[in-house]
C-alpha cells in the first residue's frame, strides 16, 4: 500500500509539471488551447495525489499532520482550490503559477521528509494536544486557508503587473493575455474575501484548543504572532477596499505583504524547533 502512494505521488508531482507546460502554453498563445490538456492533466493529477493521501491514511492509521505532510495537503488544497476558481471565474487560463507551487510543494516535501521511523515522538504534553477532532479541523481549514490566500495574492500580482504596464503604456505578450484589469481586480478581492474568514476560523479553532489544554504561554510561539499579523493584514486589506477611499493599488500591495507571510509562515512552521507547534518538526 505503501509503495503505491508513492507511485501515485510520484505521477501527479510529473502530472503537475506538465500542466503547469500546458498552462503556460496557453499563456504564451494568448487563447485557449482546443483540447483542455492542461486541465485534463490537472484533474487527474489531483485524483492521483488524492488517492495517494487517503491510502498513506490508512496506512498510517489516520491522516498525519506533521510538517511535510502539510504541505502535501496544501498542496492539494491549493490544486482543488484553483479549479473551482478556474471553472467559476473563469480564471482557468492562467494557472501556470498554482500548478507550478502546487508542485514546489510536493518536491519541499520529499526533500524534507525524514526516513522511515526517524520522526522525533511527540512530548506527553504535545500529545494531548493533539488528541482532539478540533485538531484536524483546524489544520483542514488553515490549509484551505492558505491556498485561498495565496491565489488571491497571486492574482494581486496580476493585478499589479497589468496596472504598471498600463501606466507605462507597455503592451507586451503576457499583458494581452490577461484579462480586463477590472475582472483582476474582483478575482482577487473575492478570494481574499472567502479566503479570510476561514483563516480566521481556523484560528478560532487552535486558539480554543491551547486554552482547553490550558498549554503554556502559547501566545508567545512566534508562529501565533505571525499568523495574528496575517489575519490583520488582510482584513486591514480588504476594509480599505470596501471602504473605497484607498488607491486599489496599494491594497494590493498590502495583500502581498500578507502572502509573504504566508510563505514564511509555512516555513517556520516545519523548521523551527521551540513554540506550541514544534509538533511539526522532525529530530
Amino acid at each position: 500500500m505503501y509503495q503505491i502512494a508513492t507511485i501515485l505521488f510520484w505521477t501527479s508531482f510529473c502530472g503537475l509539471l506538465m500542466a503547469t507546460v500546458a498552462y503556460g502554453l496557453e499563456v504564451l498563445k494568448r487563447k485557449k488551447a482546443g483540447k483542455p490538456i492542461a486541465r485534463v492533466l490537472l484533474v487527474a493529477s489531483w485524483i492521483s495525489l488524492t488517492t495517494s493521501i487517503g491510502l498513506l491514511s490508512v496506512y498510517h492509521g489516520g491522516t498525519q499532520l506533521t510538517g511535510p505532510n502539510t504541505l502535501v495537503l496544501l498542496a492539494w488544497a491549493l490544486v482543488l482550490v484553483y479549479f473551482v476558481l478556474g471553472h467559476f471565474l473563469k480564471f482557468s487560463r492562467y494557472g501556470v503559477g498554482c500548478t507550478a507551487l502546487a508542485a514546489l510543494l510536493l518536491f519541499i516535501a520529499q526533500i524534507i521528509r525524514p526516513a522511515a521511523d526517524s520522526l522525533a515522538p511527540y512530548p506527553e504534553t504535545l500529545s494531548a494536544q493533539m488528541d482532539s477532532a478540533l485538531i484536524g479541523y483546524h489544520v483542514l481549514l488553515i490549509t484551505f486557508a492558505n491556498a485561498l490566500l495565496l491565489v488571491g495574492s497571486i492574482a494581486a500580482a496580476l493585478y499589479l503587473y497589468q496596472a504598471s504596464a498600463l501606466s507605462r503604456k507597455q503592451t507586451n505578450g503576457l499583458l494581452k493575455s490577461l484579462p480586463p484589469l477590472a475582472n483582476i481586480e474582483k478575482l482577487w478581492v473575492r478570494v481574499l474575501s472567502v479566503g479570510l474568514p476561514i483563516y480566521l476560523a481556523g484560528q478560532a479553532l487552535g486558539v480554543t484548543r491551547a486554552i482547553v489544554v490550558d498549554a503554556q504561554s502559547w501566545y508567545l510561539d512566534i508562529r501565533i504572532m505571525i499568523s495574528g499579523a496575517i489575519l490583520l493584514i488582510f482584513s486591514a486589506a480588504l476594509f480599505l477596499y470596501y471602504r473605497g477611499q484607498t488607491d486599489i493599488v496599494l491594497i494590493a500591495r498590502i495583500a502581498l505583504v500578507g502572502a509573504v507571510l504566508v510563505i514564511i509562515l509555512m516555513v517556520l512552521a516545519r523548521t523551527l524547533p521551540t513554540g506550541f507547534h514544534v509538533f511539526g518538526v522532525f529530530g
